[in-house]
């Protein structure tokens, strides 16, 4: 039983059945939502119909508790899921009975404590609940962050509804005065939360509410909101976050649990629910939902430091009747820096400028500056490049994919409004895409983009470490960006390498490289795989070995080196077990084989 003298919660013994005033809870909110659940219907108002199901539940038993006490000074309130109207079928009940800590005695508030958990536990139902004074409700959320944030978005149920919006405004003036000191706290929580449940966007069996880019995430923003240091974006965001509650709700009903992951063994069946053929079309729309909310956040949280980092202005500094305007420093044709970040110049013309969105990459790849949320949307109103592309298209395309890591933060806002596949219009097929293999850390477009971060690096190393001149840039990069783009949709069962090396060539081709480039480009991506199966699998003793290594390059040494440096960057991109000390002595060995064989044969 909860103290009402203290800061306590309860735990929920057995269930009898359901039988009491509230009747068998848990039961009917699955029957409700499973009758609401299916392709077509509206996850709003499927979760509307179930905040209403248990407002209309608790409001009598409220009503039943509190019979014989005074109204005045107490209230049950509803934090959580259900406190933001958002519940999924089998959400907890995050329930607080609130009062003002004069006007009711301990045991007066125990019984009614009493009246209210028991037929909750009775009704099938998980709750969590409390009781608590004003004072004891603001001193927690002042030491606990998850109370704090939870009291951001608070409902009143039943009772004296003034004594719950005391607390939530106190709770929030709090909150916003205590800013500065609380924001590295709330960060460092979510950057624990996300090395222990992972990024939404690149799990096969994501946790819908603790993985990067999750239901927490979204709700961050709202909380960065709250401290008055930033806006949120909306739009998009609120669309993926509507998404990931939609399949969580539809998660409970499937499996009848609470949890908020996503086996594959309840894949299908979530995918059919949601209105899916393929169960990877719903990965694929979680992993779009994820990147939105994590560039959303990270965006949400840069400005909110920046605003942390500017000194208060007590009073508007005004110089002969005008503001002083910001200072800007040019960053390239149309393009200028303004408080760390990249933003268009004034003048810049993105509808009538098809080759802005290549020049901006790759000034932000190349300065490590962030290109700004608006300056992204901007960029996406600029038509597709010529066909085939100019030579300066074509340099900053190179700039861009030479720039190692600085290039995946560019590609990740640029992709997600649509750029790229304006550039590479074969980049939807693999857009999101996940991979079950079990290796795999990331959907295919993006460890395609992980790839060519790393191949430049690779590229160095591999020559400066064999005594050779390093693979020609051009082609290792663009193969390295294209290696698995024929893991498209719809080539299930097809070797990708061959599909890739279909497709490659004429995406060198349109992006202006000459017949030559893109046909080495097909070549890497038809044997990007052949180095490292022939190294692990095949006798490197066997002449026979090296012989068909070097058919595949058509013994070529620069070609050697680019198969080498993709196959390197390829596998590292996986993690450390997709490139093993084992895996790299067998593919030195026989890579060096190669390279005295050509060296005879001249």
């Amino acid at each position: 039983m909860p103290d009402p003298r203290g800061d306590l919660t309860g735990s929920r013994p057995p269930a009898t059945g359901g039988r009491g005033p509230v009747g068998p809870l848990r039961a009917d909110l699955l029957a409700l939502a499973e009758g609401l659940t299916g392709p077509g219907r509206s996850g709003v108002a499927r979760r509307t119909a179930l905040q209403q199901l248990v407002t209309d539940r608790l409001a009598p038993l409220y009503e039943a508790a509190t019979a014989d006490v005074d109204p005045a000074g107490i209230a049950l309130a509803a934090v959580g899921s259900l406190g933001r109207g958002e519940p999924g079928p089998l959400s907890d009940l995050d329930l607080v009975l609130v009062h003002d800590g004069r006007t009711h005695k301990p045991d007066e508030l125990a019984r009614v404590a009493d009246a209210l958990w028991y037929p909750l536990w009775d009704s099938g139902v998980d709750v969590d609940h409390a009781v608590r004074s004003l004072s004891q409700t603001r001193r927690l959320a002042s030491t606990d962050l998850p109370a704090a944030v939870g009291w951001l978005d608070v409902r009143p149920l039943a009772g004296d509804a003034v004594v719950v919006h005391r607390a939530a405004s106190a709770i929030l003036t709090d909150w916003r005065s205590a800013s500065r000191r609380r924001l590295p706290e709330l960060l460092a929580s979510a950057r624990e939360r996300a090395e222990r449940a992972g990024e939404l966007a690149y799990l096969v069996e994501p946790d819908l509410k603790e993985s990067r880019g999750g239901i927490r995430d979204a709700l961050l923003l709202s909380a960065l909101a709250a401290t008055w240091l930033t806006d949120r974006p909306h739009g998009r965001v609120d669309r993926a976050y509507a998404h990931l509650l939609d399949v969580r709700d539809t998660v409970h009903v499937v499996t009848r649990r609470r949890s908020t992951r996503l086996l594959l063994a309840d894949l299908d069946e979530v995918a059919a629910r949601c209105g899916h053929d393929d169960p990877d079309e719903l990965l694929a729309g979680l992993a779009e939902a994820g990147r939105e909310i994590s560039y959303a956040l990270d965006s949400t949280v840069r400005r909110a430091r920046q605003a942390l980092q500017r000194p208060p202005v007590r009073r508007p500094v005004v110089v002969r009747g005008r503001r002083s305007a910001p200072r800007l420093r040019s960053a390239g044709d149309g393009l200028v820096e303004h408080d760390g970040e990249l933003v268009l110049a004034a003048g810049a013309q993105p509808a009538d400028d098809p080759l802005l969105p290549l020049r901006a990459a790759a000034t932000a790849a190349r300065t490590g500056l962030v290109l700004s949320p608006v300056t992204v949307q901007s960029l996406a109103q600029s038509p597709p490049p010529p066909v085939p592309w100019p030579p300066a298209a074509r340099t900053a395309l190179l700039t861009l994919l030479g720039a190692g890591p600085a290039q995946v933060p560019v590609w990740e806002a640029l992709d997600l409004a649509g750029v790229v596949t304006t550039w590479i219009p074969e980049w939807a097929g693999v857009r999101n895409r996940p991979q079950r293999a079990a290796i795999h850390r990331h959907t295919v477009d993006r460890h395609l983009v992980e790839t060519v971060a790393r191949a430049s690096r690779v590229r160095r190393q591999v020559a400066a470490d064999a005594g050779v001149a390093p693979a020609p840039s051009d082609v290792l990069l663009l193969s390295a960006l294209l290696h698995d783009i024929g893991k498209r949709r719809g080539a299930a069962g097809t070797d990708h390498a061959l599909e890739g090396a279909a497709i490659a060539p004429g995406v060198v081709l349109r992006t202006g490289f000459d017949e030559a480039v893109a046909r080495d480009v097909g070549l890497v991506v038809r044997h990007h795989l052949t180095l490292a199966r022939l190294a692990t699998t095949a006798d490197l003793e066997d002449p026979a070995t090296v012989a068909e290594l070097l058919d595949a390059v058509e013994h070529r040494a620069d070609l050697l080196e680019t198969v080498r440096a993709v196959t390197e960057a390829d596998a590292s991109s996986l993690g450390p077990a997709g490139w093993t000390a084992w895996r790299a002595a067998l593919v030195d060995d026989l890579t060096g084989r190669a390279r005295r064989a050509l060296a005879v044969d001249r």
